[in-house]
């Protein structure tokens, strides 16, 4: 079972005594690493291996007694990671095979099926016509399989964003509008429910649900009048809702849908008054990313203010969106947070004054775009509805934090919009360490998980092939 990110305390194990370096080359991309540094704490002894990432080095012990069997140190490239040479125990006393070539099946067998959960067998029917009876002969002579057909699996990076959305929302649910004084006589700590809305734990509120009816739009031709309609059948019909009704929706939202209900056109139905910048555009537009993201930065910038629109048209609710979409497109590069949050000092700034956009309204971002929002204390950030106040809560937490479960409780407990700011922290979280990242209790108990993942794997092939959604 995996829970967060395994730590070498999380179980306790011996190292090797007598190593044996052998060699091996298996390259993987960004995204991939990412899962696989997550490591895997197991649920039984039976579950057989406790495997953990630290300091450029992937640990694998026998979870039964604690030994340490394998050690593999992982290099990075430009182009991605790569395990050259991995050391074997050969102790008899702790281990007793002697055979590299099985020594290599076995930790492959650990990185490509247990931490990231790849088929072996159909990737070897593919690749050579193996059958099922040649499988495991062939362990040792895959290479580069990592890669796989075509690809990386989308899929995997649209649950990680998508879960990353819901779980946070569903933590945050119970104690929205709560101020800070108030829950930090209480912190939450776990998954829980009722509270604010009197909801069972797992539930999951507007965010989430225009979240996953833009998702769904995008598992077919890109088109604002479809996201409109999803969003339309959320409010009026309870589409997309955690369990078939509608229990929370921002002022600015719900004026917006009351248009587009009208007919009036997407991007001119949200409003465009700088009173109406609450964070309803910026909490549920992490999806668009897997479509604009090989885009130019043109095209990102168009196509941001395009779907913002449709509940808030302002200017600064327009940026805020489109720095979100930007630090969650350099994460699905596999770039370091920090990396990230420099990189966008200068590409944000120099882009948005190229297309002459406000100094006044750039100004108004200068914490993100001109300090180090990560030096700040708790007491320096805000989380209110307003747009500003989630967008730089977000990266603050995702910034002094080092797990998916560390950065949306931090998110919750800073009160307030606590399922907004937690959501829109979730999302990255959850692209920077995977949805095997976050922990899976809180995956099992979120409110229509089945139909979640179906969502992901529909937008996943979409998004791979151009072909239609399954009916």
């Amino acid at each position: 079972m995996k829970y967060g990110k395994a730590r070498k305390s999380s179980w306790n194990n011996e190292p090797i005594s007598m190593p044996k370096k052998i060699a091996l080359e298996l390259r993987f991309l960004p995204w991939q690493f990412r899962v696989i540094t997550n490591g895997l704490v197991p649920g039984q002894m039976e579950d057989k291996w406790f495997i953990y990432f630290e300091n450029e080095w992937l640990y694998f012990h026998r979870s039964w007694t604690g030994l340490g069997i394998y050690k593999a140190n992982i290099i990075k490239e430009a182009d991605g990671y790569v395990i050259r040479e991995f050391w074997a125990e050969r102790n008899p006393e702790c281990y007793s095979n002697t055979d590299d070539a099985e020594d290599i099946k076995s930790i492959t067998t650990l990185i490509v099926v247990g931490l990231l959960g790849m088929n072996p067998e159909k990737y070897y029917s593919q690749h050579y016509g193996d059958t099922k009876q040649e499988l495991l002969k062939n362990w040792g002579s895959f290479g580069n399989m990592l890669f796989g057909v075509g690809g990386p699996d989308k899929s995997l990076l649209i649950k990680s964003a998508l879960y990353g959305v819901a779980v946070g929302d569903a933590l945050g649910v119970p104690v929205e509008f709560k101020s800070r004084e108030e829950i930090r006589r209480n912190p939450v700590t776990d998954m829980i429910g009722h509270g604010t809305y009197n909801q069972p734990p797992g539930t999951w509120s507007d965010d989430s649900s225009l979240t996953f009816c833009l998702a769904e739009a995008l598992c077919e031709p890109f088109n604002l009048n479809t996201i409109a309609k999803n969003s339309v059948r959320w409010f009026l019909e309870n589409y997309w809702t955690a369990r078939g009704k509608v229990f929370d929706i921002g002022n600015a939202t719900r004026e917006a849908i009351h248009r587009l209900a009208r007919g009036v056109q997407p991007e001119l139905a949200g409003a465009s008054d700088e009173q109406s910048n609450g964070n309803g555009s910026l909490m549920r537009i992490l999806p668009l990313v897997f479509y604009i993201k090989d885009k130019s930065v043109d095209e990102r910038f168009a196509i941001t203010k395009q779907v913002s629109s449709i509940t808030h048209r302002h200017i600064r609710s327009v940026l805020a969106c489109f720095y979100y979409l930007e630090f969650a497109r350099h994460l699905l590069d596999g770039k370091d947070k920090f990396e990230i949050y420099s990189t966008l000092k200068s590409e944000v700034t120099s882009y948005l004054s190229r297309i002459s956009v406000d100094a006044a309204e750039i100004g108004r971002f200068d914490r993100l775009l001109k300090g180090d929002i990560f030096e700040l204390t708790e007491d320096d950030i805000q989380s209110s509805g307003y747009v500003l106040h989630t967008l730089e809560a977000s990266i603050w937490c995702l910034l002094t934090t080092d797990y998916y479960e560390d950065a949306v409780l931090r998110a919750v407990n800073l009160g307030q919009d606590t399922d907004t700011t937690a959501a829109v922290t979730g999302g990255l979280a959850g692209l920077l360490y995977s949805v095997n990242g976050i922990p899976e209790p809180w995956i099992e108990n979120i409110a229509r998980n089945y139909d979640i993942k179906e969502l992901c794997e529909n937008m996943g092939r979409y998004l791979a092939g151009g072909t239609k959604k399954p009916s």
